[in-house]
């Protein structure tokens, strides 16, 4: 059987930067304050948009830094703009826009440049930002607009998660405008939006870039971890649960002189169901390291 020819390397084999860390400017705390701030029936509605995906998926690890940085540096050249390729364990892993729209459920279709007629005096166009947000002096605590509440949620979502540039995000104009026709906004390929802006900003890295300690990306940078751990299973292991420790005390002055301990139960007195425990899970580098030096993992995410 012909050997695949891999593309040439960033970095030799045993020549890698040994960086600390992939700074990403999307925190998971932030998901959790957008559901935390909406109702049942709301949270609901949030599922079962394109942002779904991402939100329903509490039980993958964090994003972790230093295995973003072990990848990272394993990267291979490749000509085509929008395809990043890494090599793990002997075997090229490609993240494009397939891959990437398979982890997150976004939708990835092409985004159509409408041809909007400019009115002849765009001063006195009404912007839809003071009528979304009003004025600030006036801002209520809580908006009671179901509606409202979700826009503010959807553009949370966009500027904190997909598409944040720095750790202090903020909401983009434009997406405001957007979200005007709400179903136009839900419509919109955010997939796409956010792929270009992680691959941009990774392909701007050359070697001297790749060379310090930290590194910081813009984007859904967690779909990097999201691509591995579809293609590469075996690199995310359960976090082990914690047993309640259990203290017995013993009868010192008991009449046979034992430490023994009698234990009665009242007959009514049931046992409490066991609730189900949530496995979670962790990306642990030194395990992720011992496998590309292994070598023996088999890809299920096809590239």
């Amino acid at each position: 059987m012909e050997e695949i020819q891999i593309p040439e390397r960033m970095f030799a084999t045993g020549e890698e930067p040994a960086g600390e860390r992939v700074n990403t400017y999307h925190k998971p705390k932030r998901i959790d304050s957008i559901i935390e701030a909406l109702e049942p029936d709301e949270v609901e509605f949030m599922r079962n948009t394109t942002f779904g995906k991402i939100i329903s998926q509490a039980e993958n690890p964090s994003f972790s830094g230093t295995f973003g940085q072990f990848v990272i540096v394993r990267m291979l050249k490749v000509k085509k703009k929008y395809e990043i390729w890494f090599l793990f364990a002997g075997k090229p892993i490609r993240m494009s826009l397939q891959e990437f729209a398979h982890v997150t459920g976004l939708n990835c279709n092409k985004i159509i440049k409408k041809n909007i007629k400019r009115k002849k005096n765009p001063i006195t166009e009404k912007l839809y930002w003071g009528e979304l947000f009003g004025s600030l002096k006036f801002c209520p605590k809580k908006v009671k607009d179901r509606e409202m509440r979700l826009k503010y949620a959807c553009l949370a979502f966009t500027s904190c998660v997909l598409l944040p540039t720095s750790h202090l995000p903020r909401i983009i104009p434009e997406h405001v405008e957007l979200i005007r026709d709400f179903s136009e906004f839900l419509a919109y390929p955010w997939g796409r939006v956010t792929f270009e802006m992680l691959v941009t900003g990774i392909k701007k890295k050359d070697e001297i870039l790749l060379s310090q300690s930290s590194i910081a990306l813009p984007g859904f940078v967690d779909a990097i971890q999201l691509v591995f751990m579809a293609a590469v299973p075996q690199i995310k292991e359960v976090v082990p649960q914690v047993e309640p420790a259990v203290v017995i005390e013993s009868d010192s002055e008991s009449d046979s002189g034992c430490n023994d301990i009698e234990v009665e139960l009242e007959e009514d007195t049931e046992a409490p169901a066991p609730q189900p425990k949530t496995v979670r899970y962790y990306v642990n580098p030194t395990h992720v390291r011992d496998l590309d030096e292994e070598t023996k993992v088999r890809l299920l995410l096809k590239t």
